[in-house]
């Protein structure tokens, strides 16, 4: 059967319109979420690689609270990055793209653009995967990167909400057995910031005149916590920046799979920095005027009981995960509970105020 026969095929048998009762919104809840996506990763457009990739069409299946299976006419496309290359991820991170006339009473209503970051993996399945990693080993990394968006709430409502699903992959016209995998979606910029009050800021807009210093100065303990040098304010580098009603800059991080948090196997530290593993931290923030240390430190002690337990709450997570995990997080805190180490690690080796245009993440050849 033709690809379009097929889904309109399947759109025909599953959509179900009209009176149904509304559900709760996608990130109102913390509960996986099961999904159906036919997708044919193999010829899927790699942006990349590949000029003018544009989405195209698919369903995506679910079933409701009353278990009635549901079904919504998406589109999808590859997302940018180096998760999007081939030879680093066989099932890539992805663009969703809903209409609204078909979410109204769904739990995508109001979504019009979404991202889905994927198990990435280095073969179709897990069950397949040509590596020396763990089979299981790209699902753990995309379990502890959503552990990463999760803690990062704690500390901020100008965070990008996520919700994890897992998530079934038929190949379109193919009876075979489909992959079924977590993944998770995550709000877009735009809707984040709006729901803070405030508007998403085009790129190159930083101003540290502007900046919303305590801000600035959470986010780069969160990344000295999770390990992650994979982030810039000044360059907005896996950072996107919302000005508040008053023009405060906020930023808000995304794409954590850099982190010692995370943990993959193919991350490491930013270029040029003196520590050789993700593991290893190292403080980014910002050596500006009236830094308040003990408050911001106290922030974090604030919340060691819940970030430890949020661990024991993702579904998916093995033993061994969990067990790291702990561990790498625990470090930090022992970090913090020690005048000297809190002092050489994060207090003298804030970075120089006011910031730079270059900095860590500027490219060798323009520096």
């Amino acid at each position: 059967m033709k690809p379009e026969l097929w889904l309109c095929a399947f759109i025909a048998a599953f959509l179900v319109v009209g009176d149904a009762k509304a559900e709760p919104l996608l990130f109102e809840s913390d509960s996986v979420m099961d999904i159906t996506i036919p997708v044919d990763f193999r010829s899927l457009c790699r942006p990349r690689e590949t000029e003018d990739c544009d989405f195209i069409p698919s369903i995506l299946e679910y079933q409701n609270g009353e278990g009635v299976k549901r079904s919504i006419p998406i589109e999808i496309k590859t997302r940018g990055g180096w998760r999007s290359l081939t030879k680093n991820c066989s099932a890539p991170l992805l663009w969703i793209r809903f209409s609204e006339k078909v979410t109204t009473g769904t739990p995508f209503q109001g979504q019009a653009l979404l991202p889905l970051t994927t198990h990435c993996g280095k073969g179709l399945s897990l069950e397949t995967a040509g590596t020396r990693e763990r089979k299981s080993s790209f699902e753990q990394y995309l379990l502890r990167e959503y552990l990463g968006h999760r803690l990062f709430g704690l500390f901020s409502t100008a965070s990008v909400k996520a919700r994890l699903v897992r998530i079934s992959y038929p190949k379109p016209g193919n009876s075979g057995r489909p992959l079924r995998n977590y993944a998770f979606f995550t709000e877009h910029f735009d809707m984040m910031a709006a729901r803070n009050g405030a508007e998403r800021l085009a790129r190159g807009s930083f101003d540290y005149k502007q900046l919303d210093n305590h801000a600035a100065d959470v986010l780069a303990l969160f990344q000295f916590m999770i390990g992650n040098t994979d982030w810039s304010i000044v360059r907005e580098r896996n950072t996107v920046l919302i000005a508040e009603a008053g023009g405060k800059q906020v930023p808000v991080p995304y794409d954590l799979d850099m982190s010692g948090l995370v943990d993959a196997h193919y991350a490491g530290p930013a270029p040029g920095l003196p520590i050789d593993s993700v593991r290893d931290r190292y403080y980014l923030g910002f050596c500006h005027p009236g830094v308040d240390w003990d408050a911001l430190f106290a922030e974090f002690h604030g919340q060691q009981r819940a970030i430890l337990a949020m661990i024991d709450d993702v579904p998916g997570l093995d033993k061994k995960s969990i067990k790291s995990t702990k561990r790498f997080l625990e470090k930090f805190f022992r970090i913090l509970n020690s005048d000297e180490e809190r002092e050489e690690h994060i207090e003298l080796a804030c970075q120089p105020w006011p910031p730079s245009p270059i900095d860590h993440t500027t490219p060798f050849d323009n520096r």
